[in-house]
């Protein structure tokens, strides 16, 4: 037998919760295939949720360990109901048939178009992939337009670092937003129709997958909106996500990614060198209200993105403490949430808003955005 590693951390309770829930796994997958006409697949992830069988058809005697911590994120998600997490995976298998999931990996979608949106770039030194997102300089009709090619080039960037997890030592992702060039004023329908789409269809089917999510590159005026709304979030919420301005970008992500794990854009010595040719430009150049693109590859064709971990099995779990953290997984900014105690505010801070909801300043940076919130009066 396998030892177990450090993603079966459960508590007693979670123990229990997975052992009853994984006892109905049949029944749900049999429920699942009442909801829809296609085929259900019982595999996950790469996970497959039933025990395999061998050659005269019976169950192998070995149980996989990584059943439990995917069923813990459904638990989790619903805190600890195991009649509305057995609903949930039931609703997400009936979406992952109905969306073709078996198929996505093998899909391409065109370069020139999602080569600045996003991609997968090795992982960070815990073993976790990264997955980076880029918001500025983007033409949203051209990304967002086609909403469905949209949502299905996400779904295969989400995907693809799912499969990269082992469910044993590793079980969440890293996530970087980039805020570099981004307007105030970018938000427009197209883009409100891709956060709506990508928040719901993520915190449905995707629950606990991210360890960190990380906003870099945040302007000015996105901090100061931070330090408004956070005033109204619980300690818990604002621990899960972490916010940082362009000056401390290059340090944060090397802190906590390792800098040579980060792709040429986010090192600190390519950072400082961008900043002194910024510094020469801009004395004989107007100054550019935006920068240059991000230049990334789309996570199909991403040449450090590792293939997925061999199978590790156990037969019983920790009793120690448990973790695995926020699910929220958007490409976009998504639509504002309700904060009926904060003061009003712009229109054009509403997908800062919404997107920081739930997360905090890196230590360093809270100072700054401090300074900048007193000038500003707010």
């Amino acid at each position: 037998m396998s030892l177990l590693g450090k993603a079966q951390n459960f508590t007693e309770g979670e123990i229990v919760l997975i052992a009853q829930l994984r006892e109905q796994l049949s029944q749900v997958i049999e429920d699942a295939g009442k909801l829809t006409s296609v085929v259900i697949n019982s595999t996950i992830w790469g996970v497959p949720l039933l025990p395999l069988t061998s050659d005269n058809n019976e169950e192998e005697e070995e149980r996989d360990i990584r059943v439990d911590v995917i069923l813990h994120k459904f638990l989790k998600a619903r805190n600890g109901d195991i009649a509305l997490a057995r609903q949930m995976l039931t609703n997400a298998l009936k979406w992952r048939a109905e969306f073709n999931i078996a198929s996505i990996l093998e899909e391409e979608f065109p370069e020139d178009v999602f080569g600045k949106v996003g991609f997968i770039h090795g992982h960070d030194e815990q073993g976790r992939p990264v997955t980076y997102n880029f918001y500025g300089n983007l033409d949203n009709k051209q990304v967002f337009g086609d909403l469905d090619r949209f949502l299905r080039w996400r779904v295969q960037l989400h995907e693809r670092g799912m499969r990269m997890l082992d469910f044993v030592n590793v079980a969440d992702m890293i996530q970087v937003h980039d805020y570099d060039g981004v307007s105030v004023f970018g938000y427009d329908k197209f883009a409100r129709a891709a956060s709506k789409a990508t928040v719901q269809l993520m915190s449905d089917n995707y629950p606990e997958t991210l360890a960190t999510k990380i906003f870099a590159n945040v302007p000015g005026w996105g901090e100061t909106v931070f330090n408004v709304i956070c005033r109204w979030l619980s300690e818990d919420t604002k621990r899960k996500f972490v916010v940082v301005s362009k000056a401390s970008a290059p340090r944060v992500l090397a802190e906590r990614i390792g800098e040579a794990n980060l792709p040429e854009k986010f090192r600190p010595d390519n950072v400082a060198e961008e900043e002194k040719r910024d510094v020469v430009a801009s004395t004989t150049e107007p100054e550019s209200l935006s920068a240059e693109p991000p230049l990334p590859q789309t996570a199909h064709v991403d040449q450090n993105e590792s293939v997925p971990r061999p199978t590790s099995r156990g037969s019983h779990l920790s009793n120690s403490g448990s973790s695995v953290n926020d699910s929220q997984g958007a490409d976009v900014p998504p639509p504002p949430p309700a904060v009926t105690s904060a003061p009003e505010l712009e229109p054009q801070h509403e997908a800062l808003i919404s997107e920081t909801a739930g997360m905090r300043l890196d230590d360093n940076a809270t100072a700054d955005a401090q300074e900048l919130e007193n000038k500003r009066g707010v």
